[in-house]
């Protein structure tokens, strides 16, 4: 007994501080990985858990070795930007996977890519499924050509998924963002075979998609990471008044300098260049439609915390 307490002092003296990046979180246990590719399975104390610094796919951590490839987070490093849906940190650039089947849901499309500008992320629109049908992607290309880089794939063309491959360079972490059955999980597995993930489809009552992907994980692409993550088919915009959505649109910013008001919001003042460019065809009506209500949620959303 003697001999055992002091073996269990002497290590305790001895426990190594790591720093890694944690490329996967299921039910609170954290597998992270450290810059040798050494993975160790942390825990982290609910303190830590549960406070603003919630510890997420894709944070840059510090923890404490344990014994058996085991080790207890210690601190969450400063993040440089972080999603709410999906929940991951520090990330680079996010695939937008838009597909012919399900139906494409550009109000989510146009949430998600505000979230992006609003944290820094480049986002990039990923047409799957264009072995199927060519046609969304000439409708995509009309509303977001200016807006974001727009690549056309499929999950059964390499030649097509290689073109991912350029946004996975020094070390970015890129992340799958869009519905339920777009084809994410196809495309990381044609990216990375060894992922493995599990595949879904449409449901036949719903026509929406099946969710097929329950946790997220980071993967080591080349000489970057991808991430596999959950589909979703609802996204709230956070920390953004109403006033401020129009600064989101770089299609619209572009045309805004005409408007005869600086503080435009591009619904209701008068000699508005938007909502002419828009009357000409030079702007989306579709898109703005979607941006107007998108402000009036914000607005009524603004209202109710008075």
């Amino acid at each position: 007994m003697l001999a055992d307490s002091f073996a269990d002092a002497i290590w305790k003296a001895t426990m190594a501080t790591k720093s890694g990046v944690v490329i996967k979180s299921v039910g609170g246990v954290f597998t992270v990985m450290t810059e040798n590719g050494q993975k160790f399975v942390c825990f982290a104390p609910k303190k830590l858990r549960y406070n603003d610094f919630d510890v997420v796919v894709g944070d840059k951590v510090k923890f404490d070795e344990l014994r058996q490839g085991k080790g207890v987070v210690s601190s969450v490093l400063p993040r440089r930007n972080k999603l709410t849906r999906p929940e991951i940190a520090n990330v680079d650039v996010c695939f937008l996977v838009l597909a012919c089947e399900p139906q494409p849901d550009l109000y989510l499309c146009d949430k998600i890519l505000i979230n992006c500008f609003q944290e820094h992320i480049e986002p990039v629109i990923v047409v799957n499924k264009m072995d199927l049908s060519t046609e969304t992607l000439r409708q995509i290309k009309s509303d977001y050509d200016s807006i974001a880089e727009i690549v056309g794939v499929s999950a059964f063309d390499p030649s097509s998924i290689n073109a991912l491959s350029k946004y996975l360079t020094n070390g970015k972490v890129a992340c799958f963002a869009g519905q339920s059955a777009v084809g994410k999980t196809s495309l990381l597995n044609a990216l990375l075979p060894d992922a493995k993930g599990e595949t879904g489809g449409i449901s036949q009552k719903s026509g929406r998609g099946v969710h097929t992907t329950r946790h997220i994980s980071l993967y080591m692409v080349g000489d970057g990471y991808l991430v596999d993550t959950c589909g979703f088919s609802l996204c709230e915009l956070q920390g953004i008044r109403s006033d401020e959505l129009r600064l989101y649109l770089d299609d619209f910013v572009n045309v805004a300098h005409g408007c005869k008001y600086t503080s435009c919001t591009h619904t209701v003042e008068p000699d508005c260049a938007v909502r002419a460019a828009v009357e000409k065809g030079k702007l989306s009506k579709a898109r703005y439609e979607r941006y107007v209500e998108e402000f009036n949620e914000l607005r009524e959303a603004e209202k109710n915390q008075h």
